[in-house]
């Protein structure tokens, strides 16, 4: 008997999370109304806290965008005991596209007591990665140190990134040195902003210093060293890292951008024909004929237009594939060697 009573339930609490779902794709804000007072008046609402959690998505996002008042009165029913229902929340609305709202319920968790474990500092601070507020994450930053969370490598890799993504390098240099257990997510996302800041030496600096540091070089890391090497113009390290790819990449050729990268920095050293090697060694085979995706052909373009051949770009192209005039935009008179 009471596994029926229990599947009658579990069914009810489907048809109720299908249909707000629909409510919220809709934007039908009468039906999400109607839905919570009838949620409230059979109580319901109380028994699952996947339900209480989408309702009040919906509620504060669909009503009112970014509705501050409206999930302030939602969250006073929620048991500050249990930090889940705000957790819930929190990953809702950075998924979503809602960062205000994400740090709101931060903001909450912290007035009303609730604890804020890694989960939930990782998601606010990527709500204030999203909206570029530093000072926010400052305040955070102040918290993790004083409670001890900076040990966790996912909040410290929160933070390096929050800080590199507002161009505050050196903050998360300083944290990067600071957080006892180290990853290589860690060092990416560091060396992410000194790539985007252009500090070229300090990203060569890290990556040196990585295996010093027990951290592995993953794709993410090589294509960064790649346009380092690219920004540097340093050829030699270039070809060293291309000779590392060779030997410790195995699916090379199913990493794209590993690829690109590697075209992009032989075209910006000026070494077109190098580049025009790896255009021609990599692809994938599908029935007997080597295709490859727009991305090498936007970085094969990039290369020769750098470096002045713009004019034989048309001829290698229709040597590459079979002749159509689709394709095929420019089509000089005269054939320019």
């Amino acid at each position: 008997m009471s596994n029926i009573f229990s599947s009658h339930v579990s069914q009810t609490f489907d048809s109720v999370a299908q249909f707000l779902d629909h409510s919220y794709q809709t934007k039908n804000v009468i039906a999400i109304k109607k839905l919570h007072a009838r949620l409230l008046r059979t109580g319901l609402l109380f028994f699952s806290l996947n339900i209480h959690c989408r309702l009040i998505f919906a509620c504060t996002t669909c009503i009112n965008k970014n509705n501050l008042q409206t999930l302030t009165n939602c969250c006073k029913f929620l048991n500050p005991i249990n930090p889940l229902p705000f957790n819930l929340l929190l990953s809702n609305f950075c998924r979503n596209g809602f960062p205000l709202l994400a740090l709101k319920t931060c903001s909450l968790m912290h007035i009303t007591s609730v604890s804020l474990d890694t989960y939930a500092l990782c998601s606010s601070l990527k709500a204030s990665s999203s909206m570029e507020d530093v000072n926010f994450g400052k305040q955070i930053h102040a918290h993790v140190t004083k409670s001890g969370w900076l040990s966790s490598v996912f909040v410290g890799s929160a933070l390096i990134d929050l800080y590199a993504k507002s161009s505050f390098v050196g903050h998360a240099a300083m944290v990067f040195d600071e957080i006892p257990v180290k990853n290589t997510v860690c060092a990416n996302a560091l060396l992410s902003g000194y790539v985007e800041g252009k500090l070229w030496d300090q990203g060569i600096k890290l990556l040196r210093n990585m295996p010093c540091l027990s951290l592995d070089y993953d794709h993410f890391t090589l294509a960064a060293m790649l346009r380092t090497c690219a920004g540097l113009s340093a050829i030699e390290l270039g070809r060293q890292v291309h000779a590392y790819l060779t030997r410790k990449i195995n699916d090379l050729g199913n990493d794209v951008f590993l690829q690109s990268s590697l075209i992009e920095m032989y075209g910006k050293c000026g070494f077109v024909e190098k580049a025009l090697q790896v255009f021609n060694l990599e692809g994938y085979k599908l029935g007997g004929k080597v295709n490859r995706d727009i991305v090498l052909w936007t970085s094969m373009l990039g290369a020769y237009g750098r470096n002045g051949h713009c004019a034989c770009f048309p001829y290698w192209y229709q040597s590459q594939v079979e002749p159509n005039p689709v394709y095929l935009l420019v089509k000089p008179k005269s054939r320019i060697l």
